[in-house]
């Protein structure tokens, strides 16, 4: 489900995404930041909210707030409609606008990252998680599933073994295959290889030891003479 899928329903988080994307889709901190209280507006059903007020908030003047709102409307991430309502025209900001240009930014870079002729792709490593999961995946599980790739370096091979162990322990969630991925860097776990080994040392840590006592052992010489 797309970010603005969940926005429009009634997923009113703001998405961490934006914050490490911003610049991205804003041309100033100050056009982001009046964003927001559109997009506050838009998630809280807040009914009054005059430019003035936005001015008082950022230390500016109308005429600036005014000039941001104007370059938003102009960029195409704030929609501006007019309502009639008891005889007076109200004009109403929609926010989310900005939510599709995420999404589009988002599913881009996936293509970039991950060509389709790569075997370890992002979209097949995406599949295998789907497919093991029972579900699709949520917007907010495949930006950290990108950011495992890109920022932490982490092989494909290595994410599906830790999706693994998940689904062999039943816990079938981001945050505990992520919790998995963050053991193993601190044990300086990064090849699907050292995973394999580490596995075969725990298994054989908890074979049972037999000890065998010196009487018995040469009571077992005493029948091999005969």
């Amino acid at each position: 489900m797309s970010f603005l899928e969940n926005y429009q329903s009634g997923n009113l988080v703001l998405p961490t995404a934006l914050l490490f994307h911003y610049k991205d889709i804003f041309k100033s901190s100050d056009e982001f930041l009046v964003w927001q209280f559109f997009y506050l507006q838009n998630t809280t059903r807040l009914d009054d909210l005059a430019p003035s007020q936005i001015a008082t908030a950022m230390d500016k003047t109308v005429a600036e707030v005014n000039r941001l709102i104007s370059n938003l409307t102009a960029q195409g991430l704030l929609d501006m409609k007019t309502i009639e309502l008891g005889g007076e025209i109200e004009v109403i900001f929609d926010a989310s606008p900005v939510l599709a240009k995420l999404d589009a930014l988002l599913e881009e870079d996936s293509d970039t990252l991950a060509p389709a002729e790569e075997g370890n792709s992002l979209k097949d490593l995406v599949e295998d998680f789907e497919r093991e999961l029972g579900r699709m995946l949520s917007p907010f599980e495949l930006e950290d599933l990108q950011k495992t790739l890109t920022e932490d370096k982490a092989e494909p091979d290595l994410v599906r073994a830790a999706l693994r162990e998940a689904v062999f322990n039943g816990k079938t969630n981001w945050n505990y295959i992520n919790a998995i991925l963050r053991n193993w860097r601190r044990e300086g776990i990064t090849t699907l290889r050292q995973v394999e080994e580490r596995r075969q040392e725990r298994e054989e840590a908890k074979s049972p030891k037999v000890s065998v006592s010196d009487d018995f052992l040469s009571a077992m010489n005493l029948w091999s003479d005969q």
